[in-house]
This record gives C-alpha cells, sequence and structure tokens, in this order.
C-alpha cells in the first residue's frame, strides 16, 4: 500500500469516522462520516479514482472492475433492444424480479391444490373443456389415491407404481387388464402435471423423471375402405328420414371426401367447429377453410374440395351455423346407427331409440369392428394417389405433416383382379349421388 493510499483509510478521530490527508489529484481531503462502513466505502471510492487518473485513465463513479464494467454495459443493451422489458426498467429492477422468481423456498400444495390451480391456467390457455374434464377425472384419483398429500411427497417410485398394472404395487390399476394407451395417457398427465407444480415452485423437481419408461402405445392399423363399402355408407346415409339425412349426408361426404376429422366436424364440447359460413361455393373450385380453433393442429389450412364432394354436400348448405347442430349424444347415436348398418360392430345402447332390433345384434363378436377415423384415412389415401404421391400437396389438404402422410398413406390402394389401383382412384374420386336430396 502507498503513502497515499494510506492516507485515504478511515480512522476514529475525536469520535467520528474521518478521511483527512493530502493525496494526488485530488489534494487535501477532510471528510467525517456516521461510522466505519459509510467511511470504507467512501474510501475504496476515492482509491479508485486515484488510481486510475495516475494510470491515466478517467476518474470513475464505480468501484467496479473493467471486465464487470463491460458486463454490465453488455446488460444495459439487451434491455434497450428487448421490447419484453416493461419501459423504465433498471439492472436492479430486472434482478430484483430474477430474484423473486428464481428463489429456492418451496411453496407446499397439495394434490388437490395444486391440482386447482392448474386446471384455472388450463383456462386461461383455452384449452378445450373436452380436455379440461378428462384431466379434471384424472386428477381426483390421483388427489383422492393420496389424500391430503403434498406434491413435494410424491415419488419417483410412487409414479412407476401408478402406471404399472402389476398385482401388488400401490395403484387403481395394479392387478388389472389394463392396455398399453392408457397406462401411456396416465404418464403423460402426471408429467405435464407435475412440471406444471415444479415451474410452480412446488417442488424441487418433477418425480416423473427419465428413468419411468413410457409403456408404448399399440397403434391401429390404417386401412382405407374400398369402393363398395365406400357407396354402402353414403347409400345407407341417403336412405334415412330426412331430420338425420340433412346431417349425415354432409358429415360422411365431408369425411369420405375432404378428409376432415369428426372433431372438426361434431366437437364433444361444441366449442369450436365447422360452419356453413367458412364454405366458399364456387364453378370452378369451392373450399373450405378450417380456422385455428377447430383444426387440430395450431394452423389454419384451406382445403379445396373435389367435385364429388361438392356434389353431395353443396345441396344441404345453408347460409350460417354449423354443419353438424345436433347434440353430441344425438350426432353420437346417428353415427353408430350408419355403422351398425354398415356390418360393423357397434354398443347398440346409443343407436337403440333409433333401430331397436339392430341394437339388440350390432354389438356381436362376429362383426368386425369399426376402425376409428376410417372415412379420413380413406380420403387421405385416395388423395394421395390422384395426386402423384405428392406428400407435401396432401399434408396441407390434411392438416398434417408430410412425414405423417408419408409413413401411414403411401401404397394404402392395391387395387384388385378387376381393377388397377389407378383406376379405383379414378373410380372413387367419381362417386357422386344418384340424385339430390334434401
Amino acid at each position: 500500500m502507498t503513502n497515499w493510499q494510506i492516507k485515504l483509510q478511515p480512522r476514529l478521530i475525536g469520535g467520528y469516522w474521518s478521511i483527512q490527508g493530502s493525496v494526488p489529484v485530488l489534494g487535501r481531503v477532510r471528510k467525517q462520516f456516521p461510522d466505519q462502513q459509510t467511511a470504507q466505502l467512501e474510501s475504496e471510492k476515492l482509491v479508485a479514482q486515484v488510481s486510475n487518473k495516475i494510470a491515466g485513465g478517467q476518474i470513475r463513479e464505480t468501484l467496479l472492475t473493467k471486465i464487470q464494467e463491460a458486463d454490465a454495459h453488455s446488460a444495459l443493451k439487451i434491455l434497450e433492444s428487448n421490447p419484453n422489458f416493461p419501459a423504465g426498467s433498471t439492472l436492479t429492477s430486472i434482478l430484483n424480479w430474477a430474484n423473486h422468481m428464481y428463489r429456492n423456498e418451496i411453496s407446499e400444495r397439495t394434490i388437490e391444490e395444486a391440482g386447482k390451480e392448474w386446471l384455472a391456467e388450463m383456462v386461461t390457455l383455452k384449452r378445450t373443456k373436452t380436455h379440461r374434464n378428462g384431466m379434471e377425472n384424472k386428477l381426483k384419483r390421483f388427489s383422492n389415491w393420496f389424500p391430503g398429500q403434498n406434491v413435494s411427497e410424491i415419488t419417483t417410485k410412487s409414479i412407476r407404481q401408478w402406471i404399472s398394472d402389476k398385482k401388488g404395487d400401490y395403484s387403481p390399476f395394479a392387478g388389472r387388464k389394463i392396455t398399453n394407451t392408457t397406462r401411456t395417457n396416465e404418464l403423460t398427465f402426471l408429467k405435464a402435471f407435475f412440471n406444471f407444480c415444479e415451474g410452480r415452485k412446488y417442488l424441487q423437481g418433477s418425480p416423473v423423471d427419465s428413468s419411468v419408461k413410457r409403456p408404448g402405445v399399440r397403434r391401429a392399423e390404417i386401412v382405407a375402405l374400398n369402393l363398395e363399402k365406400t357407396k354402402e355408407f353414403l347409400s345407407i346415409v341417403t336412405t334415412l328420414p330426412q331430420h338425420l339425412r340433412v346431417e349425415a349426408v354432409p358429415y360422411f361426404a365431408l369425411s369420405l371426401f375432404a378428409g376432415l376429422r369428426p372433431q372438426e366436424l361434431r366437437p364433444q364440447d361444441g366449442e369450436n367447429q365447422v360452419m356453413w359460413e367458412d364454405f366458399t361455393w364456387r364453378k370452378k373450385e369451392s373450399t373450405l377453410v378450417i380456422s385455428y380453433a377447430v383444426g387440430k393442429v395450431t394452423s389454419r389450412r384451406v382445403i379445396k374440395l373435389p367435385d364429388n364432394c361438392v356434389a353431395w354436400v353443396k345441396p344441404f348448405a345453408k347460409e350460417s351455423g354449423p354443419v353438424i347442430d345436433s347434440s353430441y349424444a344425438k350426432w353420437r347415436g346417428v353415427k353408430d346407427y350408419v355403422r351398425a348398418r354398415a356390418g360393423y360392430k357397434v354398443y347398440g345402447q346409443h343407436l337403440k331409440h333409433i333401430d331397436p332390433e339392430l341394437a339388440k345384434v350390432s354389438n356381436d363378436a362376429s362383426r368386425p369392428k369399426y376402425v376409428a377415423d376410417v372415412l379420413r384415412h380413406t380420403a387421405i389415401s385416395y388423395y394421395l394417389e390422384v395426386n402423384d404421391n405428392n406428400k407435401d400437396l396432401v399434408a396441407n389438404w390434411a392438416g398434417n405433416s408430410p412425414a405423417v402422410i408419408d409413413q401411414h398413406y403411401r401404397s394404402l390402394i392395391k387395387g384388385t383382379k378387376e381393377l388397377s389401383p389407378s383406376r379405383m382412384v379414378e373410380m372413387y374420386w367419381a362417386i357422386k349421388p344418384q340424385r339430390n336430396r334434401k
């Protein structure tokens, strides 16, 4: 320590902490302070000022090193250029916010309490009512299984046992015949819930870690209907009573020839669905817009309606309103009735009010099981063939990714001994109503 640095050290003089002496740059210094801490801070500041001046630099008002100053300068540039920060924000205010957000303290919540907050956030994020109801049911079961327990008390072992069907494990599924799909869905729910809890600082880390393996989901084989079964479905819906036909014909035609998803035409919650005002009817090219809220993916798509689809749907078109206006329960009965008429195995409870006799035999084990989304699969498969396997074009039309189209729908149309695949595709897109019915 040099002589002038010694002179700038705080000393207790006459009962007061003081800095006194003559030093380079500053000349004579005489200062008193209420306490030693304040005096020491000022001493360090004065020493820094003199040191910088002697070294040829400018006198600074800060005690930061050059590296610290460069870091602060970069931080200020980010603060000034980022519109996400509120106007007037300072480094101190941002640091205080970060200190609050990234605290280590855990705020305890029971499974039931955290679950209510999670469901409330789903409303804010505009999750569908159907999705929220499903999560609420899973939460109730999980909370009842661990009554009064905090989310922080749930262990990875608890998660492994929850999705287990082994006899003796602590799980409502233990010893029962549970599909891998059900177990995987439970794991997906738990992962989402505990990720939420971790983000809210209700536990140190999610118990659903990488050591918990997914049971796996057995995917149903994707199939496409042949010409005869396609015509059979359309023949059934065109012979329905008038009050059922006005919805059934557009539904099955849009599914078979425009590839719409069932939930796009009639979702269970009824909140967002295809409306008649989404159609634009033109002589050369009619279109249907599937908006962000209606489609499964978060993108808008415009479907060019094939000519035969227009022929089936347009006679039933209205100025406005949903294409399927019936309640979900009523419409489910109509769909099941048509499937049962087409020879598929269907639970009769939903269609017995339409045809009691058919309902008695519709669940017979000899009937083939109906393949979910087979109408949409059929449309995509034939559309891919008629467009020379252009997976990008078909993906946009169907609201899917090119990879999915290529993986699941290529070469599903095999043809027959009498018909080549190309001829079968040509005949499929020529299927039109014999006469317009309304």
